[in-house]
């Protein structure tokens, strides 16, 4: 039976003095921010208040208390993505109180429509790569997809350069073609 006399009473005060700095800082460590730091900090010191009389001391003190921290941060990031699931953000929250925006604008690198176009591009001449005959499509592929020079290519496929340079040639004017009705300016 351990002496009540020599050891320190165990209150929300004493609990909150002691462990605070470091229950803030492992919920720093796993909300990333400070204020949501500061919020499961604060549910965990409620929850101590609460039930620090339930606490039987099957471990160590420290050790329920990291428990409590990482159940109230992962409640606290569960709640916060829920909250976030259905909010739109505001588009007034980029202007100031003069109407004007907040933060100088800056032009965009892309187009707006550019990564879908090009998206559809590389599905043009994907297909058009596929319905080449096999002996095109592997010049064609080692040549302008994969930018191998045409010795190399002639070496790899076991064929003299004068047939990949024919091969070649012949492989381009059929991806022209099969290209050319989606890329090529009409003229009425």
């Amino acid at each position: 039976m351990a002496d009540t006399a020599t050891e320190p009473e165990m209150t929300p005060e004493r609990v909150f003095r002691d462990h605070a700095p470091r229950i803030y800082h492992l919920a720093r460590r796993m909300m990333g921010n400070e204020a949501d730091a500061e919020d499961v900090t604060q549910d965990v010191l409620l929850q101590v208040v609460r039930k620090l009389d339930t606490f039987r001391g099957d471990s160590a003190l420290p050790t329920w208390l990291h428990r409590v921290t990482v159940n109230a941060a992962l409640a606290q990031r569960r709640k916060r993505a829920h909250r976030d699931e259905g909010r739109l953000p505001d588009p007034l929250d980029h202007f100031d109180s003069d109407g004007r925006h907040g933060k100088p604008v800056k032009r965009w690198s892309v187009k707006p429509d550019q990564p879908v176009l090009e998206k559809e591009q590389r599905a043009l001449i994907d297909q058009a790569i596929m319905k080449l005959p096999e002996i095109y499509r592997h010049v064609y592929v080692l040549a302008d997809v994969e930018i191998l020079p045409n010795a190399d290519i002639a070496e790899m496929l076991g064929i003299g350069l004068t047939a990949v340079k024919s091969r070649l040639h012949r492989a381009r004017l059929m991806m022209r073609d099969q290209l050319a009705p989606h890329f090529e300016e009409k003229y009425e």
